[in-house]
């Protein structure tokens, strides 16, 4: 009996990972003949180019996480953190872990935004508390029931 439970359970994540592999197909398929498209566009305008030398361009880095994984990442650095943390040294330890470049001013705006919505969240499920320090400045935080 435990035994079909468990097939199921690997039966629909095959399932699950087929569907998700067909579709990364399909839009390398519609990539590839976008790609095409504009090769054939830039042709128009200099026949004799040769666009097998270009350099290829560094993909961005994804942003998106899991569900729930920047909230678990933020409770963690909370739990083993001795005071109150601020959201922007949160939002730096976030970026530290996904590899991204804290000093590019852009990406840090978005990735603490997107720290404190993940902190308000947390504080309406009563798992945190803020405080706010003065004006301007970053609210801080730590676990409820912390010292």
């Amino acid at each position: 009996m435990g035994y079909d439970l468990a097939l199921a359970g690997l039966l629909r994540k095959r399932t699950e990972l087929a569907g998700e592999f067909e579709s990364v197909q399909m839009k390398l398929t519609s990539l590839m003949a976008d790609l095409n498209t504009l090769d054939a566009a830039i042709r128009v305008f200099r026949p004799d180019i040769h666009l097998d030398d270009m350099p290829e361009g560094v993909p961005p880095t994804p942003f998106a996480g899991f569900r729930g994984e920047i909230q678990r990442f933020l409770i963690d650095e909370l739990r083993k953190a001795d005071g109150w943390l601020s959201t922007f040294a949160l939002a730096e330890m976030v970026m530290s872990k996904r590899g991204l470049d804290a000093a590019d001013r852009v990406i840090f705006r978005l990735v603490a935004r997107r720290t404190g919505y993940a902190l308000a969240k947390l504080r309406r499920r009563n798992a945190v508390v803020s405080r706010g320090v003065g004006r301007n400045a970053p609210l801080e935080w730590r676990l409820v029931g912390s010292p």
